[in-house]
């Protein structure tokens, strides 16, 4: 048996669940050794009674296993509930993507073409560009007339 300071590492939950198991388990097994040694005469133990004592520790540990993963099954169910939850909806903003993204991609040509494109030699885009070089070669690439280089 373990004083309690042993019992109260609550540094984790998970290692704090893990050392009450070990104890249990331990208690159980020293109860059936105990049980054991207790019911041999002359070095000898009946048949039944060894059958007896085995069984209940079987049947302990089998209680034990059941009562101490319980929780864990039913904390891992939850999660896969939580995730299939979670992947229909990512599922679901995946479509609604998908979809804003086509109907983007069928906006952007008439965008396209309403605007002009870029260096094009149409006069809407030489009036949107008035610093492009286009058709003069000797004009300054900046309105200041220097060249761009950052000041660092």
């Amino acid at each position: 048996m373990l004083p309690t300071r042993h019992l109260l590492k609550l540094d984790t939950a998970m290692a704090s669940c893990c050392d009450m198991q070990r104890v249990l388990f331990e208690e159980e097994q020293s109860a059936y050794n105990q049980a054991m040694q207790q019911n041999i005469c002359d070095g000898k133990i009946h048949p039944l009674t060894s059958i007896h004592h085995t069984s209940t520790y079987n049947s302990s540990l089998c209680k034990l296993m059941e009562y101490c993963l319980s929780p864990a099954i039913t904390a891992l169910q939850d999660r896969v509930k939580e995730n299939e939850l979670r992947l229909s909806m990512l599922q679901e903003e995946a479509k609604q993507l998908a979809a804003e993204t086509q109907s983007m991609r069928n906006d952007s040509p008439r965008r396209f073409m309403n605007h002009g494109a870029v260096g094009s030699s149409s006069p809407m885009a030489q009036t949107r560009h008035p610093f492009s070089n286009q058709g003069n070669p000797r004009s300054p690439r900046s309105p200041s007339g220097g060249s761009r280089r950052r000041a660092c």
